[in-house]
């Protein structure tokens, strides 16, 4: 295995939040795919009649409803918690959740409930009321009745200025809300800066300051340095502190090396700079997650107001969120989670005339002295979490009723496990990832030979995200200028011949369980281009003169020919030298290169549906001169590289949020590491800019298709995104033991296996 070497090397693993809305659970960050942790073997034992077991990927441990991070653990959230408001099968907020509302949905007409109302008011000024109203028999799992407090509460958690959770309901323009966010910072964070020979003890005394530094040094820093052996012994089979310290580029460490040796090199690696080390070498759990909750408080360096002026409390079950413009996504984060302000909060700091909201400002250490021991008012009850399993009881306060299964049991194991663990009875229900070899296991389970039979019975739904191929515009461009339409071509010629091997590669790869797509959306979405629009275009089918690349009746290989042709045409645009007697570029304009990395995390074992496309680009592309490097690595080395914007190409997965704003992954403010850094394409344009802010500031879907619609004809043209696949998701459950009419009908990628829960039974 090759060092991590010349690679800003760190890990963000922690997954975005994922949006799922089952429950009337609504998050809010798109999430990348990620591979299933090894962990313990299956759980050998039938489960009782009362007990349903699920298998799942690895935990991140943080339960909270605040501070979930992974999917998984947000899975976990959503059964034990509450939302104010619910969503349909289409993802869209249900507005009158407390009477019921009847919507269709593939000829079929379903009534949601959900824990409140939501009535949006647009006023003649431009300014924007959302009145919130809750059910009034609202009660948490310990017995104790819910009221609007308990949300105004779990509001002002996520509006804090230390928060530092995936909500991202600070960006949102309620009124009054910098006012109240002020100017603070973390304890930590001004610590961490100063150093250890600080002397100014204008915000902390010099006790508190020497208790800190003895507690990076011998618990928070080793413990950050073990999470990097834990993650390199996990994933390259490395054994002990030294070799996975070699491994992450840390060589000369004794056999015999603790945590506290590597931290230590660590530390002297950066001079000495706590600060940059713990910035650069991001482990897979971060370093302030590390640290004492005492130091995680907030330092104000100028006045603030005492309150957010936009939320105002109308009643004991009612409150309004003034919002100084309209916002397309704002309505849904007005799903707010009902969090039991006497469990995660203190009741003693409750007043909300006096602007007390159940916590001291700045510092939130009570609530997240709660973040692996949920409690809330959802259709489970935690009861623990060991040896690989969070076990849930039936919650018999939930608002539609007790849950027909008492126990459910969320199982860590590996994807490859599910099936056959479901098929051995280790697990009753699993979310496999869905491939050729899964559907084939399927089918040679069941008798009669298909996905749904005596054994296992199977649900396909689209998956709601997409694969793509991205490319850097800052690393992939020519004479230093990403924008040029030199450099544009450059790309173009890249993703024309990548483009003609998708339908082969992701038909075999998928079969019958993914299409190829042409525009860098999910299907999913109501926003998504369809054929039959005016406009619509297949991705990079016209050449560089904007003629059609091909024509009815044409051969695969005619295909391979043809897109292989508009290449050249790009690449003698973009600048190239070509020779006519060789028939290949010779030499690559300034700034250009002759050679390009293609990264695809396919674990070194050639399993990615974008290897196949990788691989044929690679060899069209070498028979002029042009290579393309595929290079298969690890999701650890693959993300460091994406994370690190050192990634020319790669290959990866969006998952999406019902809205189709694109703000986070496309917009300017996110590019070259700034903002949420997730703006990987490096794609800056004034305006695609203004066309993103357009979409999310109209009500008028119409409107913001067309919008979008336009914007994603701008990012094509940059060349920097060729949408692959849409695949399907597989809910896989067992026909013996889950008693199959009890699974919701009509699942989507937002109605997921647990939306009905209450009525989910095992046999």
């Amino acid at each position: 295995m090759e060092k991590m070497k010349n690679i800003k090397k760190f890990l963000a693993l922690a997954l975005a939040l994922a949006m799922v809305f089952a429950l009337a659970a609504c998050g809010e960050e798109p999430a990348t795919e990620s591979p299933a942790a090894e962990s313990e073997a299956p759980v050998e034992s039938e489960a009782p009649n009362d007990t349903l077991v699920f298998a799942t990927a690895t935990f991140g441990q943080k339960f909270s409803p605040f501070f979930a991070t992974t999917a998984y653990d947000q899975d976990v959230v959503n059964l034990t918690q509450g939302a104010l408001l619910a969503a349909d099968r289409e993802g869209n907020i249900v507005r009158n959740g407390i009477e019921g509302e009847t919507i269709e949905y593939n000829g079929t007409e379903y009534t949601y409930y959900g824990m409140g109302d939501v009535e949006v008011v647009m006023n003649d000024d431009g300014t924007v009321d959302y009145n919130l109203t809750m059910r009034d028999d609202i009660v948490f799992s310990d017995g104790t009745p819910a009221d609007i407090d308990d949300v105004i509460f779990g509001l002002y958690v996520m509006l804090d200025p230390t928060y530092d959770g995936a909500s991202t309901l600070y960006a949102m323009p309620i009124e009054g809300l910098q006012e109240y966010m002020g100017d603070m910072t973390p304890l930590y964070e001004l610590m961490l800066a100063a150093g250890r020979d600080n002397t100014d003890f204008t915000n902390w005394d010099e006790e508190t300051q020497t208790a800190f530094w003895d507690s990076v040094d011998n618990e928070a820093g080793p413990a950050f340095a073990q999470t990097i052996v834990d993650y390199v012994i996990a994933n390259y089979g490395t054994t002990g502190v030294a070799d996975s310290a070699a491994m992450w580029d840390y060589e000369g460490l004794a056999e015999d090396a603790t945590a506290a040796d590597f931290w230590n090199a660590i530390v002297e690696k950066y001079g000495g700079d706590v600060a940059t080390a713990v910035a650069t070498e991001v482990a897979e759990t971060p370093f302030s997650d590390l640290l004492d909750n005492e130091y995680k408080v907030g330092v104000a360096s100028s006045d603030s107001a005492p309150n957010v002026s936009g939320i105002v409390r109308t009643g004991d079950y009612s409150m309004t969120i003034h919002m100084t413009s309209y916002d397309a996504t704002a309505i849904y984060k007005m799903s707010l989670y009902i969090a039991p302000l006497h469990y995660y909060g203190d009741e003693s700091l409750y007043d909300y005339e006096n602007n007390s909201f159940g916590f001291p400002k700045g510092d939130l250490s009570v609530v997240r002295e709660k973040t692996t021991q949920p409690m809330g008012c959802g259709p489970y009850v935690f009861e623990g979490y060991s040896n690989g399993v969070v076990t849930l009881s039936a919650n018999e306060y939930y608002y539609l009723g007790k849950p027909a299964t008492q126990n459910l049991l969320m199982q860590e194991s590996v994807d490859s496990d599910y099936v056959p663990g479901i098929i051995t009875g280790s697990y009753d229900l699993a979310l496999p990832s869905i491939s050729d070899d899964t559907i084939t296991a399927i089918e040679s389970a069941n008798s009669n030979g298909e996905l749904t039979g005596d054994v296992l019975t199977t649900n396909l739904v689209d998956y709601r995200g997409y694969g793509y191929i991205g490319i850097n515009a800052n690393l992939v461009n020519v004479g230093g200028d990403p924008g040029s339409d030199a450099s544009k071509n450059l790309r173009k010629a890249l993703m024309t011949v990548m483009s003609v091997y998708r339908d082969t590669v992701i038909n075999s790869y998928y079969g019958e369980q993914a299409s190829v797509i042409q525009y860098p959306i999910s299907n999913t979405s109501w926003a998504a281009p369809r054929p039959t629009d005016e406009g619509y275009q297949n991705a990079y089918s016209v050449d560089v003169n904007g003629e059609a690349i091909y024509t009815d009746g044409m051969t695969e290989q005619e295909r391979f020919d043809a897109a292989l042709q508009a290449a050249i045409g790009y690449l003698q645009a973009a600048g190239y030298t070509w020779d006519e007697a060789t028939g290949t570029f010779t030499a690559a304009p300034e700034g250009a290169s002759m050679t390009y990395e293609f990264m695809i995390p396919g674990q070194g074992e050639q399993d990615h549906p974008a290897y196949g496309v990788g691989v044929s680009a690679s060899e069209a592309l070498a028979t002029i001169g042009i290579t393309l490097q595929v290079n298969d690595v690890g999701t650890a080395v693959w993300n460091t590289a994406l994370e690190a914007n050192t990634c020319e190409i790669w290959a990866a997965a969006w998952q999406a949020t019902a809205d189709p704003d694109m703000y986070q992954v496309y917009h300017s403010s996110n590019a070259n590491g700034a903002g949420t850094n997730s703006n990987h394409y490096q794609i800056q344009d004034a305006e695609l800019d203004q066309l993103i802010m357009d979409g999310r500031g109209s009500a008028d879907n119409d409107f913001r298709a067309a919008t979008y619609k336009t914007a994603m004809d701008i990012i094509m043209d940059w060349g920097v995104e060729l949408p692959l696949y849409q695949r399907k998701d597989a809910i896989v459950s067992s026909t013996e033991r889950v008693v199959t009419d009890s699974l919701p009908q009509d699942m989507t990628p937002y109605w997921v296996w647990y939306a009905e829960i209450e009525t989910l039974a095992v046999q």
